[in-house]
């Protein structure tokens, strides 16, 4: 059974600001109310006031900014938004595929990107890519804006850096060069994922320029596997496809996962290394079939 609340449905966010301070610890956001209404059911917060957000003008809207080369998706965009956005199908297919992927319809339809990064499920598509695109968090909270490296954003099992006070306004995501190949690939036997990589590799010619290797639901927060990232720079493709087991068998060992019902901890390392090397194995073959 739900506690009682009193429900405030505000349509400008400076005014939602001002009560989510006003009301310190004793107040939520209420957006797509996915997670939310799931923690109200089960008792396992228990907030006197809830902000309703889903009046505020703007926050809905998915665009390309051309100065900054980035898509910017407001606070309230909802991840079926998303997948079905022709901008967003034709500039960022990685994005629109991984939202496909997000739990089912129902869900997908009410649930929101940003909603879903503030609640910082370690089980969960989107942070995984986003953390691989260097993607920005926009908020607006009580002491005004604020910009966040999505690196900075997460800090522990549904944990965040917003301050009690602070809205996500907007989630932006920087476009790649052309010269990248990229690949999103999950681990799914349940309801939520429980293993997810994100690779992107930029090729300078038949050589690894850039790579970026994203690893999620498997330690408290999304991580970058820094290492293997240098160690394949300046390879060729061929290079890359010898070393892909390697690199997923070191991308394992930076894994810190929990047991659960769907495998032990070395079970999801396993996991961890056989999807990094898939991924790593496709891209470079790809580049090398491209000549």
């Amino acid at each position: 059974m739900i506690s009682p609340f009193t429900l405030h449905r505000k349509d400008d966010l400076k005014d939602a600001v001002a009560l989510l301070a006003s009301h310190g610890e004793d107040v939520k956001v209420l957006a797509g109310g996915s997670e939310l209404i799931l923690l109200l059911k089960m008792g396992l917060v228990a907030p006197g006031h809830l902000v309703d957000i889903t009046g505020i003008r703007g926050l809905s809207d998915v665009e390309f900014d051309d100065t900054s080369n980035c898509l910017r998706i407001g606070g309230l965009v909802t991840h079926r938004a998303l997948e079905s956005s022709v901008l967003v199908q034709k500039h960022f297919p990685l994005l629109a595929e991984m939202e496909r992927s997000v739990a089912n319809v129902r869900v997908r339809n009410i649930g929101t990107l940003a909603g879903n990064l503030c609640f910082a499920d370690p089980h969960s598509d989107p942070a995984t890519l986003l953390l691989a695109y260097d993607a920005r968090i926009q908020t607006l909270g009580a002491g005004g804006k604020r910009g966040l490296n999505i690196s900075d954003f997460f800090v522990d099992y549904y944990t965040t850096a917003l301050e009690q006070s602070e809205i996500l306004t907007c989630i932006e995501v920087p476009r790649l060069e052309d010269r990248f190949s990229r690949n999103y690939q999950r681990f799914c036997p349940g309801e939520r994922p429980s293993v997810t990589v994100a690779t992107l590799v930029r090729w300078d010619g038949n050589t690894c320029g850039e790579a970026r290797l994203a690893l999620g639901c498997v330690g408290p927060t999304p991580i970058r596997a820094t290492e293997v990232e240098i160690s394949l720079k300046g390879r060729s493709a061929k290079e890359v496809l010898s070393v892909a087991q390697e690199a997923g068998e070191r991308a394992a060992i930076l894994c810190d996962p929990l047991e659960d019902i769907w495998g032990s901890a070395e079970y999801k390392r396993h996991i961890v290394m056989t999807l990094v090397s898939q991924g790593l194995s496709q891209l470079s073959q790809e580049r090398s079939a491209k000549g």
